[in-house]
């Protein structure tokens, strides 16, 4: 309670000096880089929700699942595939980074926070050209809602109480001068999650509690935006988070302490120069810290990685009609780990990128085309490309085309683990190709995509004739699907209310065996599921805002020679919300009854998620 209480008044000190005569809804200012050319791609935005507090990423996607959601349990590691690619091929950007872990590259989505009005959109296909390694089936990006257009101070506090101990608070503060802007927000969550559930691995399917899954998190983020000249601007942003969560047994297993610490500090650093109308400089600086703490039978190991990124990237626009992109990127990367060959020594990789990008606008026709060379110290990088097109065939109707080359590079644990790791791996690559058509008439649209990705040299880690699991490039992958979309807004009885829906077929299948069983081959990968879908309707009229938002993800194979099967599952969640404003303040109250319907489900085999779920909060404005 205290940590709430400090929370709350964190920044309250500062809203008694507010200049602001009324409260505003103002557009954000981002702190990130120019965006990648998104010419041809299938792109997913999520909606504004009726929510005032802040949730983390692995619950915001389980609502609507637009990409595949692996979570073992509430607070536990949660990782997110787009279209069958894999965690370590599902890229994640926060203000313009890559959260992907350069050890095992995957990100824990539970870990990330969302503030209630941040951006998320999920860019679909293969970006390697664009956004190097990791990004071979799609890239989430965050985009915090953080700075006003306000030269004086306003600050919020909040907090939230829900089932099974949950238990929050935050607070966040914005201001500045017409030269010099700031904001900075802070988040903390425990929750005890001790939920009952029907154990079936027991004799009698008793009902229990889940134990050993107790979470607490704090993240604190500040962002500054200073404006040298009218050609001149500086920004930086930073995000601190601490993290302790305990690993709750599978259904199967005996309970036993196991946890796991989280400390990551990231960094970043932005001059942006326009010398005229048509060209933009821009110089970043990131830092990227992060270290885990893990502890199991009575041993804590411990794993740490620092990486440094410096990039230049101009962008000039020398005739109508013409934009171009070229950028040089470096990254000084080191990693140490208790598992290493050496666990006092920090393993370093040195990479070097250099990229052009050109788009071509003329009427109702779009053509980009992407380039990309990276060399990666000791390894090989494969030269890439992307091609991409829009036409406007009709007013109402555009076409969609995208094709590009990609690869990931080899994690530091596949090369580097002790006495298993092989240094000698080479990148995964392979081919995406994207067709889509999109209608839209007013407040009506529908989507369509076709796609098909291609996946060689897959690295895998499997048992040899020792039983030890070691990584190597042992098999190709294809997948291939379609993507179906539809929404629509109508204002009715006083009332305006939307509706989105989304389904998605995706096969991913392995087209080749090069070592282990060849029993694999033809088979789908495990936890892809071939069919989703989701569905969001939202409400609102004066001060009154709801949302119902329906997922259903079907059944998974669970094992690579596909003999056992977990079965799909349906979840509905409900969210409210009531603002009232009174002269300089605002004060919202938010109510969510999260798997309405108490739906018993797994996402993980063995790892029971929770029932029905309620939480209510309350931030003042």
């Amino acid at each position: 309670m205290r940590k709430i209480i400090l929370l709350l008044f964190l920044f309250a000190g500062r809203s008694a000096y507010t200049q602001n005569d009324t409260i505003r809804a103002l557009p954000p200012v981002t702190i990130v880089d120019a965006p990648s050319v998104r010419t041809g791609y299938s792109v997913w935005y999520a909606d504004s929700i009726p929510e005032v507090v802040v949730l983390s990423l692995s619950e915001r996607l389980l609502w609507e699942m637009p990409l595949s959601v692996r979570a073992n349990a509430p607070g536990t590691l949660s990782t997110v595939s787009a279209r069958g690619a894999g965690p370590s091929r599902t890229a994640v950007y926060w203000q313009g980074l890559n959260l992907q872990s350069p050890m095992n590259g995957v990100v824990d989505v539970s870990l990330v926070p969302l503030w209630p009005g941040d951006q998320v959109d999920i860019q679909y296909g293969g970006q390697s050209a664009a956004s190097s390694t990791g990004a071979m089936g799609g890239i989430l990006r965050i985009t915090p809602a953080i700075m006003t257009d306000s030269l004086g101070w306003q600050a919020s506090i909040g907090g939230y109480a829900g089932a099974f101990g949950r238990l929050g608070g935050q607070a966040a503060i914005t201001g500045g001068t017409p030269r010099m802007r700031t904001a900075a927000r802070a988040a903390w969550h425990r929750a005890v999650n001790n939920f009952p559930f029907i154990n079936t691995t027991r004799i009698g399917a008793p009902s229990v509690r889940q134990v050993n899954n107790f979470g607490e998190k704090l993240d604190l983020q500040q962002f500054n935006q200073f404006r040298i000249n009218e050609k001149n601007t500086v920004e930086t942003a930073v995000w601190y988070q601490g993290a302790f969560r305990e690993i709750p047994p599978a259904m199967t297993e005996a309970p036993s302490q196991t946890w796991q610490r989280d400390r990551a500090l990231r960094a970043v650093a932005t001059w942006s120069v326009r010398p005229g109308s048509r060209y933009h400089w821009q110089h970043r600086a990131a830092w990227l810290n992060e270290h885990i703490a893990f502890y199991l039978n009575g041993d804590t190991d411990s794993s740490r990685s620092r990486t440094l990124l410096l990039t230049s990237e101009l962008v000039a626009s020398p005739v109508d009609r013409l934009a171009l992109r070229a950028s040089i990127t470096g990254w000084h990367i080191q990693a140490q780990a208790d598992g290493y060959a050496d666990n006092t020594a920090w393993f370093l990789q040195n990479r070097l990128a250099g990229t052009m990008t050109a788009e071509y606008r003329w009427r109702v026709l779009r053509i980009s085309a992407q380039i990309r060379q990276e060399w990666a110290e000791r390894q090989g990088a494969p030269f890439t490309w992307a091609l991409g097109g829009q036409w406007a065939a009709m007013p109402e109707l555009t076409v969609r085309l995208h094709l590009s080359r990609n690869f990931n590079l080899p994690t530091f644990n596949d090369r580097f683990w002790r006495a298993l790791g092989n240094p000698d791996l080479r990148p995964e690559s392979g081919y995406s190709t994207d067709v889509g058509l999109q209608w839209k008439r007013g407040a009506y649209q529908w989507e369509t995509t076709v796609f098909q990705m291609h996946l060689d040299d897959w690295i895998l880690w499997q048992p040899g004739s020792d039983g030890l699991f070691r990584p190597g490039n042992l098999r190709a992958v294809r997948s291939r699907g379609v993507e179906i979309n539809g929404q629509g807004e109508k204002t009715w009885l006083g009332s305006r209310w939307r509706l989105k829906t989304r389904y998605q077929f995706v096969q991913t299948t392995n087209t080749a065996v090069y070592g282990g069983n060849a029993a694999v081959l033809g088979k789908l990968l495990p936890y892809t599921p071939e069919h989703s879908a989701g569905a969001s309707l939202l409400w609102s009229k004066g001060p009154w805002s709801a949302a119902y938002l329906h997922q259903w993800t079907g059944s998974r194979f669970v094992n690579a020679d596909n003999s056992r099967q977990l079965t799909g599952f349906k979840t509905g969640n409900l969210l409210l919300q009531y603002t009232a404003t009174l002269q300089h303040h605002r004060l919202s109250l938010s109510m969510r009854l999260e798997n309405i319907w108490n739906t018993p489900y797994q996402v993980i085999a063995f790892r029971p998620m929770p029932g029905r779920v309620w939480q209510i909060g309350v931030v003042w404005q």
